[in-house]
Parts: C-alpha cells; sequence; structure tokens
C-alpha cells in the first residue's frame, strides 16, 4: 500500500514538471503580438516623451515571457502599452500648454 501511494505521488510529481516545461516553452501568438505593439507603443512615446516605469515594465513583461510565467507577461505588456499611448496623449494635449496668472 505505501509503495503504491508513493509510486503515485512520485508519477504526479513528475507529470506536472513535465506539463509545466510544455508550457513554458510553447509559443504564444498573442502574447508576442501584445510585447509587440508594447515595443512599438513605447518607441514611439520615447520621441515625444515617455512616463518613467513605462520601459521597466515592458522589460518585466519580457523577463516574465522568458520565464514562463505567460499571465504575468501579458499583464505587464498591456500595462506598458497603455502608459505608452498615455504618455503620447499627455504630450499632445501639453505641447501648446501656456502659464495661468490670475487676475
Amino acid at each position: 500500500m505505501k509503495k503504491t501511494i508513493l509510486l503515485t505521488a512520485c508519477l504526479v510529481l513528475a507529470l506536472s514538471g513535465c506539463a509545466e516545461m510544455e508550457t513554458k516553452s510553447a509559443a504564444n501568438p498573442e502574447l508576442d503580438k501584445a510585447i509587440a505593439d508594447a515595443e512599438q507603443a513605447v518607441a514611439s512615446a520615447k520621441k515625444v516623451g515617455i512616463w518613467r516605469d513605462t520601459e521597466k515594465t515592458l522589460k518585466a513583461a519580457k523577463d516574465a515571457k522568458a520565464a514562463g510565467k505567460t499571465d504575468e507577461a501579458m499583464k505587464n505588456a498591456k500595462k506598458a502599452l497603455k502608459e505608452a499611448q498615455l504618455a503620447e496623449k499627455q504630450a499632445k494635449a501639453e505641447a501648446d500648454a501656456k502659464p495661468s496668472y490670475p487676475k
């Protein structure tokens, strides 16, 4: 009985390890597109002014992808894309900013 339980536990651990290896190496085209879109938006935002942590967020997405953490990578890629878009929008809105003095 003990041998059966021990053998079953070892088998479960071995198979779960193999399943994780497959997800790490499997290509995710949706994630690749999200990271590519974020890279393009960051490059575009750099021309007008980018927020402080946007590039760090993009790097975190790439690092998470390399580590096989797909959900975290997707979250960071979407965040970097949104920050880059908002940075461009802010730069355009503030391009003609002038001081306002009270009367």
